[in-house]
């Protein structure tokens, strides 16, 4: 057996046993097997289904949030918006075209449509899609359908918890290339293993919450890094953002389970900030982002 990613021999099974399926509490019949590559660090699993038509459902939604409703999708995502502006930044989007793949509904490109001169969204599932086109923005199922149109015209692709569902992320990568203009960037985004809370609850953390049917991989900085140089990328930069508070880790510690927050004033705060910044600024956080720029 050899590493779907980069093809080395060096595997090692990282967990086996029953995952995530779905929501929080929901699980699979089966055990599943866990696979990590020890040369470029990636986590994977083989896919359990039609990963194309189950996205393309509304399956996936209502697995996971209870609903693929358009109102209900706002409500959950829009006070995400703040967080990816941590990562993108504000004040370079205007009078930009920019592509944000795996953009559900959209909520975050209602805040920059306003500013940009372009706006275009990728997203597999037909009940967003529509709610999109309805207020004008150019949309596409997925990458390779909207490179058709706007090869090397994109300046900015962003991507936000997408690339571990998708079961070819090299290819994944090279649309995203395909997109940009020279000079254009693209900020993708995903969840890393929470090196923290996996030494700390084992397989409690990696059954609970870590490893689900929909995530199908796990990346760390080195693989991300090899991805966008294959894909042609000339400057690559990662950064590393702590989401959750140190709250979070207590509550896990104390009821090891999920949504299990310890709410005390003294963990929030300047202890809070700490944790975070700890996290971050020594690779540990719980959410990496890649930042690759075209020549």
């Amino acid at each position: 057996m050899k590493c779907k990613l980069c093809g080395s021999g060096k595997i090692i099974s990282a967990y086996q046993g029953l995952i995530r399926d779905g929501g929080l509490g929901k699980y699979t019949q089966s055990a599943a097997t866990i696979w990590e590559c020890e040369d470029c660090g990636v986590i994977w699993h083989d896919s359990v289904t039609d990963m194309k038509q189950y996205y393309e459902s509304k399956e996936y939604r209502n697995g996971l949030e209870g609903s693929s409703d358009v109102e209900t999708f706002y409500e959950l995502h829009d006070r995400e918006t703040f967080d990816k502006f941590q990562y993108t930044g504000t004040d370079n989007f205007r009078h930009k075209t920019i592509a944000d793949i795996g953009c559900g509904a959209g909520a975050f490109l209602d805040f920059l449509s306003g500013v940009c001169e372009c706006v275009i969204g990728v997203e597999p599932s037909a009940a967003y899609r529509q709610a999109m086109k309805e207020k004008g923005y150019y949309i596409y199922a997925y990458t390779g359908e909207a490179r058709k149109d706007w090869e090397n015209k994109v300046d900015i692709v962003t991507s936000f918890d997408v690339i571990e569902h998708v079961e070819d992320p090299r290819a994944f990568m090279e649309d995203i290339a395909g997109l940009l203009s020279g000079g254009g960037y693209s900020v993708i985004g995903t969840p890393t293993d929470a090196p923290i809370m996996r030494k700390l609850l084992g397989e409690t953390y990696e059954k609970k919450l870590l490893f689900s049917t929909q995530h199908l991989w796990v990346f760390s900085e080195n693989n991300l890094r090899m991805l966008a140089r294959e894909a042609g990328f000339e400057h690559i930069e990662i950064k590393y953002f702590q989401r959750y508070g140190i709250g979070n880790l207590l509550g896990w510690l104390k009821e090891k389970a999920p949504r299990s927050e310890v709410r005390e004033k003294i963990f929030e705060g300047t202890l809070n900030s700490v944790w975070k910044s700890e996290c971050s600024e020594k690779g540990l956080a719980d959410y990496i982002v890649l930042y690759a720029y075209k020549g």
